[in-house]
């Protein structure tokens, strides 16, 4: 082999981006993004002028090695903290205190993605399907078994459901893969062309179907336009999932209305959208997969507890593994 070898990452979210930023000195780096925008639960959407992060919330710092990876954003005000007014509704206790800083990317989401990206080959709306062995290296297909290259080592950074479904059967991870289990989660997103009346800007309900309701105008950096994203707890949307979506997006409209006395039918714009994988119950038994021997590997934060720290905490342990690997 000469020169640096190849590798495909297969997802552009946090875990993707951090492996590419990380493997880019002594590999040749090449994303695939199946979506057309980056970030994957770090997500943004954006609609007749509201902007939605309708995915992960926030996220927090609580290593150092995750605290110095955000720091260049934190001065740069890609990263910025989120301190909203707390609630908790349909229960009496006080909201939990929140001792660390929580933070969220500017203007969306997507802004740390994007920022990450900058200086990466990143394919977008490019979904692979499948991986062939074509000599010492592996050749990747997408649905209409179009050519999307060859590569010396492929990486999955997709929830673990796709990647089982990815990964050829001689991948040595697959029965740590086996053990990842990942729920869904429905987000409602409701725009109004006037703010709403609450006393709070983002609060715990604790009754099915939601568990999570957040007023995104209250973020740093996103526009004036009045948004309240409200997410359902975990286990009702896994028993949901192939429900009819018109029915799910009317009764959650309905129970918005009931916590908050917010008059959702009123809203400019109604959105839903349906996360088949947004939360992890039980996480892989390792906290990265890697075959050196198929070159094939894995992770993602259904390597730890879900979070987005823990999609960094996986990529940033897989770059080493791999450095080791390729140069040790």
């Amino acid at each position: 082999m000469t020169g640096k070898p190849s590798v495909a990452i297969i997802g552009a979210g946090l875990s993707g981006l951090r492996l590419a930023q990380r493997l880019a000195p002594f590999m040749q780096v090449t994303v695939f993004e199946k979506s057309r925008g980056l970030g994957g639960r770090m997500s943004t959407r954006r609609k007749d002028g509201f902007a939605f992060d309708h995915g992960a919330q926030y996220f927090t710092a609580r290593s150092a090695d995750f605290e110095a990876f955000l720091h260049p954003y934190l001065e740069d005000g890609t990263v910025q903290p989120w301190a909203p007014r707390l609630a908790q509704l349909s229960s009496a206790e006080a909201p939990p205190r929140w001792t660390a800083p929580r933070y969220v990317a500017t203007p969306g989401m997507t802004g740390l993605a994007k920022a990450m990206a900058a200086e990466l080959t990143v394919h977008r709306a490019v979904q692979v399907d499948r991986l062939v062995r074509s000599g010492d290296q592996w050749q990747m297909l997408d649905a209409e078994e179009t050519d999307l290259g060859r590569f010396d080592w492929v990486i999955s950074t997709a929830p673990s459901p796709q990647t089982t479904r990815l990964m050829p059967p001689e991948f040595a991870g697959h029965p740590s893969l086996e053990t990842a289990v990942m729920q869904g989660c429905y987000s409602l997103m409701l725009g109004f062309d006037t703010p709403q009346v609450l006393d709070w800007e983002a609060a715990w309900v604790g009754q099915d179907p939601l568990a999570w309701i957040a007023v995104n105008t209250s973020k740093p950096e996103r526009p004036d336009h009045y948004c309240i994203v409200a997410q359902t707890s975990n286990s009702w949307a896994q028993a949901n999932l192939e429900r009819d979506q018109d029915a799910v997006r009317t009764e959650l409209m309905a129970t918005v209305e009931m916590v908050t006395g917010v008059a959702a039918s009123t809203a400019a714009y109604i959105g839903l959208h349906r996360w088949r994988y947004a939360s992890v119950t039980t996480p892989s038994t390792t906290p990265f997969l890697i075959d050196p021997e198929n070159r094939l590997a894995a992770a993602g934060d259904w390597c730890g507890a879900g979070k987005v720290e823990a999609a960094f905490d996986s990529a940033s342990a897989l770059a080493e593994a791999l450095e080791i690997t390729l140069t040790g």
